[in-house]
């Protein structure tokens, strides 16, 4: 069996970046086939309904700020250790067809000594496998306040200067605003945006959704993180 290295502590591929300790692999979480539900969850047809907690474009905006440290608390108070859990994939709630609600993420598997390793079936990535456990407390509620302005002002950045595929316009690349919506409720994000607005930051045509930076929001992310203007 290959053994993958470590993970970057670096860059944004772990669920634990905000400071969580690496444990073993939770023992009660239950694998897809393992639930004891009148239909398997394994089976796509049992979900009726899902809503995002945390995304692949989302998780940057999320990390660092105070709902990351809320989500993390969520998930080991249902056994599920961050530190395993897989930021490249979506981390939500699913409703099954019996009105189950279920946490739905994807785990990297370890081995015995708790070490990741690679997937047989392709050398270049680490194994892993989507998983369902059942919700025993709600998710945390989100709240305006868990959308940083560093966390605001840089996902209105990283649009507007992020490289646009060959044969698109940027119009086209759905922005910050939408980005965030995928993750919390539109009222809380736009209450994030007018905030900044009042505060200088964001400049805007017809719609707020569709802000850019001023020069003193620019100012302030370059204060806040030190990012290119």
């Amino acid at each position: 069996m290959s053994v993958a290295p470590e993970p970057d502590q670096s860059g944004l591929n772990d669920w634990h970046k905000a400071g969580c300790s690496r444990t073993g692999a939770n023992q009660h979480t239950l694998q897809w086939g393992r639930c004891a539900h009148a239909k398997s969850p394994t089976e796509e047809s049992f979900i009726v309904a899902r809503t995002a907690l945390a995304t692949p474009e989302s998780w940057p905006y999320i990390c660092g700020t105070p709902r990351h440290t809320k989500l993390l608390d969520w998930l080991r108070a249902h056994g599920i250790e961050p530190s395993f859990v897989s930021s490249d994939d979506p981390v939500g709630l699913a409703t099954g067809s019996d009105g189950t609600r279920l946490i739905e993420y994807t785990q990297y598997l370890v081995t015995a000594e708790g070490h990741k390793y690679l997937d047989p079936k392709n050398l270049t990535v680490a194994a892993k496998e989507t998983r369902r456990t059942p919700v025993k407390t709600d998710p945390p509620r989100p709240k305006r306040a868990d959308i940083t302005t560093l966390a605001l002002l840089q996902a209105i950045h990283d649009h507007a200067t992020r490289p646009v595929p060959p044969g698109k316009h940027r119009w086209e690349i759905p922005g910050a605003w939408w980005t965030l919506c995928t993750v919390y409720p539109e009222k809380v994000v736009t209450a994030a945006y007018v905030r900044e607005d009042d505060r200088r930051h964001l400049e805007c045509g017809v719609s707020l959704r569709t802000s850019w930076l001023t020069d003193e929001g620019r100012a302030r992310l370059v204060e806040l993180r030190g990012a290119p203007t």
